[in-house]
Formats: C-alpha cells, sequence, structure tokens
C-alpha cells in the first residue's frame, strides 16, 4: 500500500520503518501542492530511500550540496543525512518515495550481502544524495525499477513483496556502478556538527513561540554562539534566526488555514511581537498577505 502521508518525529526523523514488519518497506505519495510551504521540512531517517518524481520540479538540499530534479528523474538519499525538499509554487512537485528497513535486501546480519553490496554504499564518508537522470543510460534503467517497485506496492497483487524487492535489488547494483570503488569510504561515525545542529533546530521547533536568543540555541547543543552560527551556515545555509522566522512563518501558514484565530493573535501565538511586523515578512516569504492567503488556500484547510 502506497501512504499519501508523511509525517516527522519531533527529532526531526521521519517515522522510521518499523523492523517488526513482516515487509520492512514504506512508499510514500507526497503531493507538495497540498504542502503549505511547498516543501519537506529539514529532517533525515535511519533508511536508504529512492525517489522518483512524477511531476514538476524538486530541489534536494543537504548541508553541502543542492540538487534539481526534473519531472521524471529521482534519487538516491542515503540513510541518516539531514536534508530538505523544496518544489515550486506554481507546478508543485509530485514523487514517489520507498524507505526500507536494511534488512529488506541485506537478509541476516552481517550476510555477503549486507558486507559486499549495502555497507559499502550506506557508509560511503561523502554520499549523500546521488540524482538519477534522464539522460543517462544507467540512470534511466535505476529509475525503470523504482517505478516498478513503487507499482507493484501500489498494486499489491499476488507477490507484489518479491517484486519490490527484486526490483529494488536490481536498482542497487546499477546505482553501484555510479560509486567508483576508490570513492567508497567508510563513515565512521555521525559528524559532530551535524549532530548538535539536529539539537539546535529541534529546539528551535519546540521553543519557536517564545522569545529566544542566539545564547539559549546554542546552549542547546553544549556550544558557543560562534559554533552555532558557523553550523548552522555550513549545514542550513542560513542563521538559526533566519531558521527560526521561517519556522515561524511555517508555523503561522498552517495555523491560518487550520483555525479562524485573527492574524494578530496568529502572529503573536508563533513568536512575533507585532501584526504588522509579522503581516511585512509574511508577505516577503508568500508574496500575499495572511488574509489573501487564507482565503486562496481554504481548500487546504480541512487536510
Amino acid at each position: 500500500m502506497i501512504i499519501n502521508q508523511l509525517t516527522l518525529s519531533d527529532n526531526l526523523q521521519e517515522r522510521p520503518v518499523d523492523k517488526g514488519m513482516a515487509f520492512p518497506l514504506t512508499t510514500h505519495y507526497v503531493d507538495l501542492g497540498k504542502w503549505r510551504t511547498s516543501a519537506v521540512p529539514w529532517h533525515w531517517h535511519s533508511e536508504p530511500e529512492f525517489l522518483w518524481l512524477i511531476r514538476g520540479s524538486l530541489k534536494v538540499l543537504t548541508a553541502h550540496q543542492e540538487y534539481a530534479l526534473s519531472e521524471g528523474e529521482g534519487c538516491f538519499m542515503n540513510r541518516n543525512v539531514l536534508h530538505q525538499m523544496v518544489g515550486s509554487p506554481k507546478v508543485p512537485a509530485v514523487f514517489l518515495a520507498q524507505l526500507w528497513d536494511v534488512s529488506l535486501l541485506g537478509g541476516a546480519r552481517g550476510s555477503v550481502f549486507e558486507q559486499k553490496y549495502l555497507n559499502p554504499i550506506l557508509d560511503c564518508k561523502d554520499l549523500e544524495v546521488l540524482p538519477f537522470l534522464l539522460q543517462n543510460a544507467n540512470q534511466r534503467q535505476i529509475l525503470a525499477h523504482i517505478r516498478t517497485s513503487c507499482d507493484a506496492v501500489d498494486s499489491e497483487a499476488e507477490g507484489y513483496e518479491m517484486i519490490a524487492r527484486n526490483e529494488l535489488s536490481s536498482a542497487w547494483l546499477l546505482m553501484m556502478k555510479e560509486i567508483p570503488q576508490e570513492a567508497r569510504q567508510l563513515r565512521n561515525s555521525e559528524n559532530p556538527a551535524e549532530a548538535r545542529v539536529k539539537k539546535m533546530v529541534l529546539y528551535i521547533q519546540e521553543h519557536y513561540q517564545e522569545k529566544l536568543s542566539l545564547e539559549e540555541i546554542a546552549a542547546a547543543a553544549n556550544i558557543s554562539t560562534r559554533e552555532c552560527l558557523r553550523n548552522f551556515r555550513q549545514y542550513l545555509h542560513t542563521t538559526p534566526f533566519g531558521y527560526l522566522i521561517d519556522h515561524r512563518l511555517n508555523a503561522a501558514a498552517d495555523s491560518l488555514l487550520a483555525s479562524g484565530l485573527p492574524v494578530t493573535e496568529i502572529a503573536m501565538n508563533c513568536g512575533f511581537s507585532s501584526g504588522s511586523y509579522f503581516t511585512k515578512l509574511f508577505r516577503e516569504k508568500f508574496q500575499i498577505t495572511p488574509l489573501e492567503y487564507r482565503k486562496a488556500n481554504a481548500h487546504l484547510g480541512a487536510d
């Protein structure tokens, strides 16, 4: 079954695949036209992911790179990589994403499949995202396997689990041709700076309604304010307050559609000092006023 919902847990982790499932794979159908900000916020997951873009265009951002995907293209997202997906408001991106527990392809712990084929990619030091583009013949084949796997899950026909797993295995083998042997350097552990960013972002999401200081945000990761600023620039390409304002605006956009509260009250609830300042920033981000946004997107309020 394809899931029409993608949810993130409190620590920015996408809801993990249930390792106790008889078939530990989830397939998400994501229509960013139904996401009020046309973007999936910064998050991570402990499972590898294959993505296929059905419609529109999509930017996949990590701390170090930005990848642009066009309709029909896709990518591999490695496990434990902090990333964001941004679509165009004009032509909302629609994509399918499959996440699975390593055991689906690797079998028993320590197996030859895990050691020889999976771990060299999953633990590759420099591999965060690998785009699959239509002009590359090998990558077109990878995309075809991903689509077939998604179609099998959608159909739930007899043997769909075997088909989906086989298609993912075929895609994985072809993907290995895209990564030179010498590039497969093991990642010993999570980057400490990235772990700190996750802590600070989580702190902001938990306290965005309050008056926050740079010192408080830095203290969430037990680092100096200077290091805090450097980490945000390096990994999220913004400042702590830039991220805070953006998160407040996204929360306010949700509240505009989910409630009938006055704009000023929503502004105060989301941590803004005044309704006029909130309206100014909201217009800069969304190109319309809060009331115009509420009217234009009223059909999303029931989602």
